[in-house]
């Protein structure tokens, strides 16, 4: 069954802090974060997003092939800027705590009210497995120690890669953190299945838990493509 453990005052555990640089103190603290977008939806077009002015200088800029590449850029003809776009990193952790998985339901949108694992967008300066422990604080204010990458999932119609760590829970200090309605530990017989925010997870879990029957933990990588079944994605 789902266990919800007692909320603590303190977003920040007791038990022995994960490695992570950028870690805030307690995660009930205002965070301005950017994974509102990062998680897969079909109702965004996979545009270019527009930009109409230089960001280095300040003039209008140009959407054109530049010489000698081949994709459409926004280029800036007064100082000669090319401002390329390239797919977002999206990390997440699955965290286990004896046999259950930690879930967080959304409290935003894409997918509000929905089920997932804690993840969001690598911020600058800092590694794939500093991202997946920095998530999970930030929306569970649960400590971890990160294990062995498990699933990396291309998603080239929204120009993202969803990377997802291992994890085990240092304690059972967690709770809701700033863009969770919800945390809870779940057994697979209860995981919420309709309920899964987003492909990428949905797939990581079920690997997960076909991979610990077998007793063999491999890495997992795929690509995920657009769906007419618009719940999952």
């Amino acid at each position: 069954m789902a266990v919800k453990e007692p909320n603590r005052s303190h977003c920040v555990g007791k038990g022995k802090p994960v490695s992570v640089a950028t870690t805030p103190e307690r995660c009930a603290k205002r965070i301005v974060k950017r994974n509102a977008c990062a998680l897969e939806s079909m109702h965004r077009p996979p545009v270019l997003p527009a930009m109409k002015y230089c960001s280095n200088c300040g003039a209008p800029v140009e959407h054109r092939v530049p010489p000698g590449d081949t994709l459409p850029r926004h280029v800036c003809p007064a100082c000669g800027s090319i401002h390329y776009q390239n797919p977002k990193v999206v990390v997440g952790a699955l965290a286990e705590w004896d046999g259950r998985i930690l879930l967080c339901r959304r409290a935003i949108e894409p997918r509000q009210g929905f089920w997932t694992l804690p993840a969001g967008f690598m911020e600058n300066r800092e590694t794939t497995a500093e991202a997946a422990a920095r998530e999970t604080l930030e929306e569970a204010c649960a400590r971890i120690q990160v294990g062995a990458l498990y699933t990396l999932f291309d998603i080239p119609h929204i120009s993202q890669v969803h990377l997802v760590y291992r994890a085990q829970l240092l304690d059972l200090d967690f709770r809701p953190g700033e863009e969770s309605l919800d945390v809870a530990l779940f057994d697979e017989a209860d995981i919420p299945w309709r309920e899964i925010a987003f492909r990428s997870i949905e797939r990581t879990l079920r690997l997960y838990f076909e991979d610990r029957r077998r007793g063999h933990w491999p890495l997992h990588t795929g690509s995920i493509l657009p769906s007419t079944n618009p719940p999952l994605d």
